[in-house]
């Protein structure tokens, strides 16, 4: 190698390593100022996809953020961090789950005990008790005595920004009230399918008397946040590195974040090619 293409290429690493720690370096500052909210969907041993956790995976990230001292919180305590400034316990987080699928009462419900831990799970309350792979209501309400917080994740699961204003009202009241009859708890927060909002469906979400609800955006809560538009950090099912992946998500959700959003960017300029090169963990 001639001296020129060694000295370029001394210069090229040190560009990287320089990168490297500006990230690393930026991501500690955010993570120390902003609050995870993890947001799983199935947890169980058998199927085989990004939404379904393995039990023995789910066990173990439960049992590191047991070890490394964070406490579990509710959208309650979140929302009054948010609006009324309340200080939080030292490395709050706050755990979800979406759709309210029965293996969240089979197999996440005892390894939360286990821990002692809060976590939070929005149903789609029209398919509770109607499908065979979703929570039944008797076992809604026995976690809702037990530390687990029932919110709306709709009536149908619909996703809201294409609905007219009587639909989406339906799918936000119906759904709200069915939680309330069936835990005899106020049901004051709501996840979006999908995670899509636009400002109509934020005003009807408020009007509803709901006191927040929470995305699909991948970041940290920082105060000062909209409590209508929780970011959540999405935890999926992987067969490789699956510690590794959960430390980068957990630590590293800003810059998660932000590859994600520029790989959908490229997606819709028309260079998914190029968008398949941006590895996300």
């Amino acid at each position: 190698m001639s001296l020129i293409l060694k000295n370029r290429f001394l210069t090229i690493i040190y560009v990287i390593f320089c990168f490297i720690l500006m990230i690393g370096l930026w991501n500690i500052r955010e993570s120390k100022e902003g609050i995870p909210v993890l947001n799983y969907h199935q947890i169980n041993p058998t199927e085989k996809n990004p939404l379904t956790v393995p039990t023995s995976d789910f066990a173990a990230q439960m049992k590191y953020l047991e070890e490394n001292g964070y406490h579990t919180i509710s959208p309650d305590e979140l929302q009054d961090f948010l609006v009324d400034g309340k200080e939080l316990p030292e490395k709050p987080i706050l755990i979800t789950f979406d759709d309210g699928y029965a293996d969240n009462y089979e197999y996440a419900y005892p390894i939360l005990k286990e821990h002692n831990m809060k976590a939070t799970i929005f149903l789609v309350s029209d398919f509770m008790g109607r499908f065979e792979n979703y929570l039944t209501w008797d076992k809604v309400y026995e976690m809702s005595e037990n530390q687990i917080y029932i919110g709306s994740h709709t009536l149908s699961h619909f996703e809201l920004t294409p609905l007219d204003q009587a639909e989406l009202v339906n799918q936000l009241v119906g759904g709200k009230l069915a939680v309330e009859w069936k835990t005899f708890k106020f049901c004051e927060y709501i996840a979006y399918p999908g995670g899509f909002y636009h400002q109509m469906v934020l005003s009807e979400v408020k009007k509803a008397g709901y006191k927040g609800g929470f995305t699909v955006y991948n970041d940290y809560v920082r105060q000062g946040d909209d409590p209508y538009t929780i970011n959540r950090i999405a935890i999926f099912g992987s067969q490789h590195f699956v510690m590794p992946r959960f430390w980068i998500r957990l630590h590293m959700a800003p810059v998660v974040g932000r590859l994600e959003r520029f790989r959908s960017k490229l997606i819709d300029a028309g260079y998914p090619t190029l968008a398949e090169l941006i590895f996300i963990p």
